[in-house]
């Protein structure tokens, strides 16, 4: 009998058009892929983000946050937060800066900012939400997951050369980036759900589209990206499959042999 697999997809480029819309032929091919083997979303969404998707597809398994945490039939098996001393040094070069960020939680996202300008307007409006609501010392009430902050390629030396040890840091807008725990990624707790699962990496298929996904990409048994994924995406993926909103993930499937 073949191995149980486990299938893990992005949301945003990936599962979703580029009308953030399920295809039909997404919708069966998971459907499908249910009935033997393992199916999880990992998203750089939080879990309230990506809710409407998880139940739309009747999902069960899914790794939020780009890695921060992760569930195994709706019930958590891991949370990693963010360093609150490195997290004070990160608000305080941000404010040096003018440069805005959103607090994250495994369910929520707050703006630091009283007036969101049109960086955060942009990126937000990028992955299909409104600017979030202002509570300036959220990060203080919450231990945070993660958090967004908003400055161009450019502005990047700033913070990626300023000694943040405990910090990762990864770009998903041309003016956001994704503030993560150094020991956080999608890929790394893939490997944990999919231990918590008794699969191994070989026996992992991903897709994505983004910077985010490229280390899942490139180190699970197969690493496909979608014909809408950034360049340096493709170039570390196994198979490279046609766009989201043209039935990449079932086109990919049938090719590899799966439906």
């Amino acid at each position: 009998m073949e191995s149980k697999k486990l299938f893990v997809f992005d949301i945003d480029g990936t599962l979703l058009d580029e009308n953030k819309r399920i295809p039909e032929s997404t919708k069966e091919a998971v459907r499908v892929l249910s009935l033997e083997h393992e199916v999880a979303i990992a998203t750089g969404r939080n879990r309230t983000m990506a809710s409407e998707i998880i139940s739309e597809l009747k999902i069960e398994n899914y790794i939020v946050c780009n890695g921060a945490a992760a569930y195994y039939k709706h019930d958590s098996i891991y949370t990693n937060s963010l360093n609150k001393e490195e997290l004070d040094k990160l608000i305080q070069l941000a404010d040096e800066h003018n440069h805005q960020m959103v607090y994250e939680t495994v369910d929520e996202l707050k703006r630091r900012n009283k007036e969101p300008d049109q960086r955060v307007e942009t990126g937000m409006s990028f992955v299909g939400f409104p600017v979030p609501d202002y509570n300036k010392d959220f990060h203080k009430e919450q231990s945070l997951v993660q958090c967004l902050i908003f400055y161009s390629k450019e502005e990047a030396t700033i913070y990626e050369e300023h000694g943040f040890d405990r910090f990762r840091f990864v770009r998903w807008h041309e003016t956001g980036v994704d503030v993560l725990p150094v020991d956080g990624s999608k890929y790394l707790t893939i490997q944990r759900l999919a231990n918590h699962l008794g699969i191994d990496n070989d026996n992992i298929i991903a897709f994505g589209d983004g910077f985010n996904d490229m280390e899942m990409i490139q180190n699970v048994g197969t690493g496909v990206a979608m014909g809408n994924a950034e360049q340096e995406v493709k170039e570390v993926a196994d198979l490279i499959t046609s766009s989201s909103s043209e039935d990449g993930i079932h086109a990919a499937l049938k090719q590899l042999g799966f439906i």
